[in-house]
């Protein structure tokens, strides 16, 4: 096979390099103004979180998890969060805000024992708790971002087809586990560029006492959002990383392949590793991304920009992913404080983003990802101008961030709330009424495709589609109308039998 590079000057796809699509999941916590966990249930306005494919919660009730439709580029893809969160502030009680940090606010003994058992999901139950005895509480309540990353498949097809090769899954899953390993290897930049949980405000379970803070991200370090260090799973090689995951779910170390905690995650159609040979990766999941309290959606364009760049330049270069010493690398970052720098992290990210900036030149990427390179830049010569260099200059006295978090807390939930249409961030073109007819059906657990002039409502195999500019009859209200033309949703509910995750 030619390398990549040829294949792609011959036949001019660099457009396709830089076309890739962004599917985006926010884990968010309601706490009370006062920083408190919120007690309120989970609204009742938004139907079953079994069968929704937009709203859900996570380790308790009190933790959103939010899931913007994949899309294609940075901004669409923030835009789509944003309309969620929209969605959400909207329905949150009088006292109540989305916390905006990775790491809770201080939360007492009774708020701890409260979220052990603050979860209403009754089919995860099982897991649930599995979860909570062996990682800790206060580990569970940490909250990220999941980036999840496909190329763009014409790049895909031309690849394959200019390779020889007759397995697409097996070229697939050679091509997305390369990007994965030269993530896994280069996740110290990441951590140090994006890094944002700083403080501890709950002990967690394993732990040492000793831990010097502020630190530069604790939920990317060992002590945070991974598995245990006994149980880390391989990036050597594909065959070896799904022998050893078929081997702790056989062997009880895992409950399910849900437990595997690692920085990057292969994802086939389904959520089986049979699929995942049999039809190859549909995507990467990208897991390490704390919460970024500087963007309203908890991640930012230049950050999804940024890793795009990198992907596409992996993608391109003829180099194997030097995995030595990569979690030492990263938990070196990690645990540093935030105004710090170590000489060969800034040795060896100036020299990295010399080489991007030259694959950007040379392959014509749009000025946006020229501009994510300038401001990695900027921060790989200043460590204050990190995440969470910038959150240290924000603590409270005694160290903490709870006076920062509810301020910008509060900053977030006034600015969605000052909305003139119900899904401004994204649709705001449409129609209001076109746009009550939407947020109605996402709350209510049917999708959404939306096209520039008109939009479609699905549920199953039940489809309507409607023009963005037509008249609607929302005398009965949005949520009625939707009801009246998929009369079949009352049959989504979360009265389940306990199942197997």
């Amino acid at each position: 096979m030619e390398s990549i590079e040829a294949i792609i000057q011959q036949q001019q796809l660099a457009g396709k390099l830089f076309g890739g699509f962004f599917g985006l999941e926010v884990e968010q916590h309601r706490v009370l103004t006062n920083g408190k966990l919120s007690r309120h249930p989970y609204p009742a306005a938004f139907s079953s979180r079994r069968h929704n494919p937009y709203l859900k919660t996570d380790f308790c009730d009190n933790m959103f998890e939010l899931v913007a439709p994949p899309v294609q580029g940075a901004t669409a893809a923030v835009q789509n969060l944003k309309y969620l969160q929209q969605i959400v502030n909207d329905h949150l009680a009088a006292d109540e805000r989305i916390w905006p940090l990775s790491i809770m606010a201080p939360l007492s003994a009774d708020d701890l024992a409260f979220a052990t058992t603050f979860n209403t999901r009754q089919w995860m139950a099982d897991y649930h708790d599995y979860l909570g005895a062996k990682y800790g509480i206060a580990r569970e309540l940490m909250a990220g971002v999941h980036v999840n990353f496909s190329l763009h498949r014409d790049l895909i097809a031309a690849l394959f087809a200019a390779s020889g090769q007759s397995d697409l899954a097996a070229f697939k899953n050679h091509l997305y586990f390369r990007l994965a390993q030269g993530f896994v290897a280069h996740r110290w930049l990441f951590t140090y560029l994006f890094g944002a949980s700083p403080v501890l405000a709950n002990p967690l379970k394993g732990m040492p006492d000793n831990l010097a803070f502020p630190v530069r991200s604790l939920r990317s370090s060992d002590f945070g959002y991974t598995n245990f260090s006994s149980e880390t799973i391989t990036y050597s090689s594909l065959g070896a990383q799904l022998d050893q995951l078929k081997r702790f779910v056989a062997e009880g170390k895992f409950y399910s392949l849900h437990e595997f905690y690692g920085p990057v995650r292969l994802k086939s159609r389904s959520a089986n590793l049979d699929d995942l040979i049999a039809h190859g990766t549909e995507r990467l999941e990208f897991r390490a991304f704390d919460l970024d309290p500087l963007s309203r959606a908890g991640i930012s364009n230049d950050t999804l920009n940024f890793l795009e760049v990198f992907l596409a330049y992996w993608l391109v270069a003829d180099q194997e992913a030097d995995l030595t010493e990569a979690d030492e690398k990263n938990q070196a970052v990690a645990l540093q404080h935030p105004h710090q720098e170590f000489d060969w992290t800034k040795e060896r990210g100036l020299a990295l983003l010399d080489d991007l900036d030259a694959f950007v030149a040379k392959y014509g990427a749009p000025k946006e990802y020229q501009a994510a390179l300038l401001f990695a830049r900027r921060r790989l010569e200043d460590p204050r101008l990190t995440i969470g260099g910038q959150l240290i200059d924000k603590a409270d006295p005694d160290g903490g961030l709870l006076s920062y978090g509810l301020k910008i807390a509060n900053s977030h939930h006034d600015w969605y709330k000052s909305m003139a249409y119900p899904l401004q961030p994204t649709i705001a073109t449409y129609p209001a009424p076109a746009q009550e007819l939407i947020k109605a059906a996402i709350e209510l657990g049917i999708k959404a495709k939306v096209t520039q002039n008109s939009f479609t409502l699905i549920l199953g195999d039940h489809q309507e589609q409607y023009a963005a500019n037509q008249a609607f009859d929302l005398t009965i209200g949005a949520k009625q109308a939707v009801l009246a033309a998929f009369p079949e949703q009352v049959n989504y509910t979360d009265q389940v039998d306990q199942v197997q995750v």
